[in-house]
């Protein structure tokens, strides 16, 4: 069992009186490589087999590394094939578990649409696995592994995976490991035990026999409270399982965390600030952010958040995305920026949630409903120094570390520098997204922001012109995007909030603001390069900075408000919200909602129109200052690693 992995060259840069640059970032490359961690095949509620769904991602839309995770629980339907009516073989072409002559199917008896399922901890372990090494030799490419999506006991889903003894790189036979060098792949009982003793969907007591004996599972609790005692008995412990068990090689992100609403005490809502500050207390090197990007992108409802979510009256926490980004995370001085201003290492992540194209077919192009993983949002993690730290614990780095950022529509690429230093005469380092840039007080900091812009289309098949910026008069097909306008937004860190205080339900920061914003006119271009500059003068107390930029920029109608902040994502089917964007190109598709007689943008075209990045803070502290929360769980990171 690997419970303290590292990639390897992890140091802490320490500098004399305790000011300059503290990090504990591995040793990186000055690239990132982009992938996916949430995702769905038919062995939960997904229709592409593994094959399709990794062929799909690494092949047609350049991803370097994806964890497969489908929701925990169980599933009659067999992930090894293609599945694209979602029903096995009832009707059409997919396969069920029990219909694999020689197969068994292990634990307590389990039945889904008249077949027998398959509890996820097995077919985790022994079904995508598998397929997942086969892959990883067949396409070379060692940055596979199996993950979870799970029901998380009170609340609703988080993205989880770990690592423990998953070895897809030893399934690379040439050019990295030596010609037709053959070395264990090993196997994924770590996330397959995590899967059987904490999804709230996974009923069974069979202990994982025979190949284990997995003693000590807690029965989820039921009735009122049950919301409440589900997120302190098993949820949080969940958390420190992973902490106590697999440090450094595990991640906990929750998922889509305002889709299902405010947390429910008495059943399975969603999340409040005070649950993300419980998971990072008992987690601190595990539970290091959030999905507020959800996938679902191509939906109406984008996201899936909508008014009425969990119930009549029970709407998605800001009933909609904004830009695609949940409330959480998009609002400036909202849950994000209050976790921030604690100085918490608590960072933004996207996925693409896929599952289906809703009403088109898994093999066509448009969509009503997600995209293929990697299609429309990248994740990008560090790419580690040197070909054999090509394994799946370099992702997991790479989420620990902060150092990452996520992207819609490949408005930018996988060259980002984001970067921080003293100004003038002063050997305090450089740091990245997810460090901590220590200065002496009343020194200023220079930030630089340089992305690099998409050259040439993107994944979008639409060639006529975006229905938002239209709009304004400005025409540029939707799949040749173009960077409009970056923000830069600051927020004070005051400290860590205590469990007992009054302030750890609040989710406020009223000090963060948008303290410069960059367009053609004011950034530098060269080539595809665009670079920002930011100065922080007299610097006199602690502080982060995080950024964001859009194709869109301000003042866009239904789209963004005059200082450049997306808007609601208002669902064209509800006929009691709006406004919408009216979509009058004839090439317009047929399956756009029609509203008083005219195509409005909706389902993927909105998705295509409405595109945004988000990188993830870098923290100032103010060198006579105690360590930020941040710096700390760092610390103990590299600690482990010992």
């Amino acid at each position: 069992m690997l419970k303290h992995q590292l990639i390897a060259g992890a140091s802490v840069l320490a500098v004399a009186g305790g000011v300059g640059a503290v990090t504990t970032t591995p040793a990186f490359a000055d690239s990132y490589m982009a992938g996916d961690f949430h995702n769905h095949t038919p062995c939960s509620d997904g229709r592409s087999s593994v094959e399709t769904m990794v062929k799909k991602a690494v092949e047609s839309y350049g991803l370097e590394w994806l964890g497969s995770a489908d929701h925990g629980g169980s599933s009659p339907r067999d992930c090894r094939i293609d599945d694209p009516e979602g029903d096995g073989s009832t009707s059409g072409t997919g396969r069920f578990f029990d219909q694999v002559e020689g197969l068994v199917i292990k634990g307590n008896t389990a039945t889904s649409q008249g077949h027998r399922s398959m509890w996820r901890w097995q077919s985790a372990e022994e079904i995508i696995f598998p397929e997942l090494i086969r892959l990883a030799k067949e396409l070379n490419q060692p940055m596979l592994y199996a993950a979870v999506e799970t029901n998380v006991p009170g609340h609703e889903h988080t993205s989880m995976a770990v690592i423990g003894n998953q070895k897809p790189e030893n399934a690379i036979s040439k050019g990295v490991f030596g010609k037709n060098k053959t070395k264990d792949t090993g196997d994924a009982s770590a996330v397959a035990e995590f899967e059987y003793r904490f999804d709230r969907s996974d009923t069974d007591t069979g202990l994982g026999a025979p190949n284990h004996n997995w003693e000590g599972k807690v029965a989820n609790a039921s009735g009122t409270g049950a919301g409440t005692t589900n997120h302190k008995n098993k949820a949080v412990p969940s958390v420190k399982w992973l902490q106590d068990n697999y440090p450094l090689d595990s991640y906990y992100v929750p998922a889509h965390l305002e889709r299902a609403g405010v947390f429910n005490p008495n059943g399975n809502n969603g999340f409040n600030i005070e649950h993300l500050r419980d998971f990072n207390n008992a987690g601190p090197t595990v539970a290091v952010g959030f999905e507020s990007q959800p996938g679902h992108q191509a939906s109406n409802n984008r996201g899936e958040y909508r008014a009425n979510f969990c119930g009549s009256g029970c709407d998605s926490v800001g009933v909609t995305t904004f830009g695609g980004t949940g409330i959480y995370a998009a609002k400036i001085g909202g849950v994000w920026d209050a976790l921030l201003g604690e100085g918490r290492n608590w960072f933004f992540f996207a996925s693409s949630d896929w599952h289906n194209r809703g009403a088109f077919s898994i093999y066509e192009q448009g969509s009503t409903n997600d995209f293929y993983p990697g299609e429309y949002q990248k994740l990008y993690v560090p790419r580690p120094k040197g070909r054999k730290n090509l394994r799946p614990q370099a992702v997991v780095d790479g989420v620990r570390s902060g150092n990452s950022y996520s992207v819609m529509g490949d408005i930018i690429t996988g060259e980002l520098t984001y970067k921080a230093q003293a100004v003038g005469a002063f050997g305090g380092g450089v740091v990245k997204m997810g460090d901590t840039l220590v200065v002496p007080r009343g020194k200023s900091v220079k930030l630089t922001l340089e992305v690099n812009v998409l050259q040439g289309t993107n994944n979008s098949p639409y060639t006529f012109n975006n229905p938002s910026l239209a709009q304004i008069g400005i025409q540029e097909p939707l799949n040749k995007p173009t960077l409009r306008q970056v923000q830069f937004i600051k927020g004070d860190v005051t400290g860590v909030v205590s469990p007992d205080s009054a302030n750890y339900t609040a989710g406020t920061n009223t000090s963060a603001a948008v303290i410069a914003t960059f367009s053609a006119s004011n950034w530098k271009a060269r080539g595809a390069k665009r670079t920002m500059v930011v100065t922080i003068p007299n610097v006199q107390n602690n502080m982060y900075v995080r950024v964001r930029g859009s194709n869109l920029p301000a003042s866009v109608p239904a789209e963004t408000d005059a200082e450049g902040n997306p808007l609601n994502d208002w669902d064209p089917e509800n006929t009691a919200q709006g406004p919408f964007v009216p979509c009058t190109d004839a090439a317009c598709p047929s399956h756009l909602v029609v509203r008083d007689g005219q195509k409005v943008s909706s389902y993927d075209v909105a998705g295509w129109s409405d595109l945004w990045f988000y990188t993830n803070p870098i923290f100032i502290r103010v060198s006579d200052q105690p360590k930020l929360l941040v710096e700390t769980n760092e610390e103990l990171a590299v600690s482990l690693a010992k």
